[in-house]
């Protein structure tokens, strides 16, 4: 019972996110909101803030709907798993720092790297921990994005102009560190 309302309460860190998505976009079409001052400039020290705020920007209605399909997906299966928040904390800075420090000069926005992020933790969690619940997890994410053809693989290498590949590859990096960092904790009974 208290291992379901933890599940629960995870899943409800990625609704909040969700809703902060939303609410911003749409406070955007009534007040423009910055994104060339929220978004994420590498190496650019008047945009560190972005490390924190460019998930939460979306560039267009189809970007946005992008994305929160693929963070109710990836995020729902995530929050299954022990750490959850750590892990999601870990990977939201992680990848916002890495893609600061290494990507190629851009304005960078979206959840995309946050997505990528727990697609990363779900299939590391999967070979560092070795047990049921991550295996059906990592089988469970593979199913679901076959049948809404949704192609998280080929994002971490899709090269297109209006796709940040330095977050989707950082973001899946990030996931991985964090599913071998905590690869040891177990769920609370």
């Amino acid at each position: 019972m208290i291992k379901d309302v933890a599940k629960v309460s995870n899943f409800r860190w990625v609704l909040i996110m969700l809703a902060l998505m939303w609410l911003l976009h749409i406070i955007g079409l009534v007040i423009p909101i910055p994104s060339h001052v929220l978004g994420l400039v590498p190496q650019s020290k008047s945009h560190l803030l972005g490390i924190i705020t460019y998930p939460f920007l979306h560039s267009d209605w189809q970007h946005l709907i992008g994305n929160t399909l693929g963070l109710l997906i990836s995020g729902y299966l995530a929050s299954q798993l022990p750490c959850f928040k750590r892990s999601t904390a870990f990977i939201f800075l992680l990848t916002g720092a890495l893609v600061w420090l290494f990507a190629s000069y851009a304005n960078h926005i979206g959840a995309s790297g946050i997505v990528m992020g727990y697609f990363g933790f779900i299939m590391g969690s999967a070979v560092f921990r070795r047990n049921i619940l991550s295996f059906l997890l990592a089988a469970a994410l593979l199913v679901i994005t076959h049948y809404f053809q949704i192609n998280l693989f080929g994002t971490l290498f899709s090269f297109d102009a209006t796709t940040s590949v330095s977050s989707h590859l950082f973001g899946f990096i990030s996931g991985c560190i964090a599913a071998y960092l905590f690869r040891n904790v177990q769920i609370k009974k």
